[in-house]
């Protein structure tokens, strides 16, 4: 299958390497009933999602990479998941958000082992800076260094969990650092981690492509080959979307093979 992404290049949006699967073969075009298990996670699909999410973005607190360099998807970001699943999710969130934060605390965990665990799907998690919560900026550096040392994950988990400790303190570098430490980061690598430019470039680039992506609110989730999901959607309604799009895609690739065999 081809292997299909985003690339960015003086501000034009290019889709052209990460995700797994296309519009066509993705199933966005397959119209048989048998492939629809839930008329709501059709609808849910092609026309995005309705739950409440974070307001719109604020005054941008972080600028742009310098004009013309490319930014490419496939650099960044966590990634949950094999390579090979073959449906590929990119969720763009900020760790200020109260709705980020219900989905990862009640609702990813369980996503997690019973779609990405399971090789179904590649999750990429994709943190950048909304402009409403100034102190998202230290906290998602400090994910971005926790990343450096393999730690990402539960550093992503604590920030949710503990968003009270920092999201609002006169100290936010100080209130990430003790988290960080607490999830098992070696201090001195991770302060200078904080110290240089390669995390912040990273945290820019997230945030460039959040923009030209035309994210507004958070969580954003992009299923590849149908309009973007908006907000702390259930984890029922995400089933129930998880499953029409691996049953869209497995009647996509058979289709594709019983071609192949003509």
């Amino acid at each position: 299958m081809q292997r299909l992404g985003l690339h960015t290049r003086g501000g034009a949006v290019l889709l052209a390497a990460v995700i797994g699967v296309s519009a066509c073969d993705g199933g966005a075009e397959v119209s048989s009933s048998e492939t629809r298990l839930s008329t709501a996670a059709g609808q849910m699909l092609q026309a995005g999602g309705a739950q409440s999410s974070s307001p719109a973005a604020g005054t941008p607190l972080i600028e742009a990479p310098p004009e013309g360099e490319p930014i490419d998807i496939a650099t960044l970001g966590f990634d949950y998941g094999p390579d090979a699943a073959p449906i590929r999710i990119l969720e763009f969130s900020d760790f200020g958000c109260g709705y980020c934060r219900k989905f990862h605390m009640e609702t990813f965990d369980s996503l997690r082992a019973e779609y990405v665990e399971t090789g179904d799907v590649l999750w990429k998690h994709i943190p950048f800076i909304i402009g409403n919560w100034p102190n998202s900026i230290p906290a998602t550096l400090a994910a971005e260094c926790a990343m450096e040392q393999d730690r990402f994950a539960p550093m992503s988990e604590i920030l949710f969990v503990e968003q009270s400790a920092w999201k609002d303190v006169s100290d936010p570098e100080a209130a990430v650092r003790e988290l960080a430490l607490r999830v098992g980061v070696e201090p001195t690598a991770f302060d200078t981690c904080m110290d240089n430019d390669a995390a912040f470039k990273r945290l820019q680039n997230h945030t460039q492509l959040a923009r030209e992506v035309g994210v507004r609110s958070t969580p954003t989730f992009f299923v590849v080959g149908y309009t973007p999901i908006q907000g702390a959607l259930p984890l029922e309604v995400w089933r129930q979307v998880m499953d029409t799009v691996l049953v869209a895609d497995a009647a996509a690739r058979a289709a594709a093979e019983a071609e192949a065999g003509n």
